[in-house]
């Protein structure tokens, strides 16, 4: 009973918070608080309808309390998970399972393309604390706490209110026009003549997935000189052969995924194997799976990376700046980093809700 006051308590909180805050015009944007940080900043807004206050699932994607993401625009399926908890959204059936199988209608619901999740129900599931507030400059602050917070409510909307500021003159900065010139408006009489400088290529940006056990050791290694962390995929075989391995990776902060042979003939059961495996060596399961497109047909517990179908190089990944790239690496990966560093490339971390093409 105390624990239903309790979350009756906090939903008619977030209620009135929402309900008493202004109309949120077109390009408003949303400040997503983790206890006293800000992480991130999304362009949708939360809404209230008579079931409760829903906000896009790219809320998630600031990670509270260690929650983790996973939608499947494909299967119909969202995931939030930890080590120790998971809820599984069927969009399609309007349904969620937890990680003990147990099954609720619980509706989720799309508005201009972007999928919509109930607020309160996520967040008390992974026993966050959630308020929705309002910046001394007037833009909401959609913040999750966890406990480990210092600041109240109230201190911590004073003390964010420099970062808010800075971050929205950084987004009414308009770009610099490339085509003119500090102090010269005058234009050549004869352009012709006028030599013109290529301009300059943006740098590119790399996502790093290591395979191949037998070298993630000395990846991993090269990783921390670069003071990078990256996303290690291991078969059933690898995670059987090293726990080791698999637990050295995992307390570096790299993150892990499955994955299966080339010529594995039960995907499904194999990458199930993977996850088996995985909870034997860590004690948590994961969702993030490596295939290649034949492999991915009937796959939908998994938020599946394509792998490319022809393998790409760092010297072609360190030339695309107009798209990101997922870059492979099975062998020692010196030297790619060395030709990524040498073209200034923006090396990212890869992780389950990272939108490649």
């Amino acid at each position: 009973m105390k624990k239903r006051r309790g979350f009756c308590a906090l939903l008619a909180l977030v209620l009135c918070v929402l309900l008493c805050a202004p109309i949120l015009a077109d390009g408003d944007i949303l400040f997503v608080a983790v206890n006293d940080s800000i992480p991130l900043t999304l362009s949708a807004l939360p809404y209230e309808s008579s079931s409760g206050i829903y906000v896009p699932y790219t809320a998630f994607d600031a990670s509270p309390g260690g929650v983790i993401p996973a939608y499947n625009a494909q299967a119909q399926t969202f995931v939030l998970f930890t080590r120790q908890r998971r809820l599984v959204f069927d969009l399609a059936e309007g349904t969620v399972t937890d990680q003990d199988g147990n099954v609720k209608t619980v509706s989720t619901t799309f508005r201009g393309g972007m999928l919509y999740v109930p607020l309160v129900y996520c967040a008390s599931f992974f026993g966050l604390k959630v308020t929705l507030l309002k910046s001394e400059s007037g833009y909401p602050i959609l913040r999750f706490t966890t406990g480990s917070e210092v600041y109240d409510d109230s201190l911590f909307v004073e003390k964010a209110e420099s970062l808010i500021r800075y971050r929205i003159e950084q987004m009414n900065t308009p770009e610099p026009d490339r085509n003119s010139s500090s102090g010269q408006t005058d234009t050549p009489k004869n352009p012709e003549q006028t030599a013109q400088p290529e301009p300059e290529q943006p740098p590119a940006t790399v996502y790093l997935a290591f395979t191949n056990a037998g070298t993630m050791a000395e990846n991993a290694a090269l990783l921390e000189e670069y003071s990078l962390r990256g996303t290690f995929f291991l078969t059933a075989a690898e995670i059987n052969a090293d726990p080791a391995l698999v637990r050295a990776l995992y307390a570096a902060g790299h993150i892990l995924g499955v994955t299966v042979p080339e010529d594995c003939e039960n995907v499904a059961a194999s990458l199930l194997e993977a996850n088996e495996a995985l909870c034997r060596a860590l004690n948590f399961k994961t969702l993030f799976a490596l295939l290649p497109a034949w492999q991915q047909e009937g796959i939908v517990d998994f938020a599946v990376l394509t792998r490319p179908q022809e393998p790409v190089t760092a010297e072609f990944a360190a030339q695309q700046s107009d798209t990101a790239q997922l870059l492979v690496l099975s062998e020692n990966a010196s030297q790619a980093l060395a030709t990524l560093y040498a073209a200034n490339a923006n090396i990212e971390l890869l992780r389950e809700t990272t939108k490649l093409p």
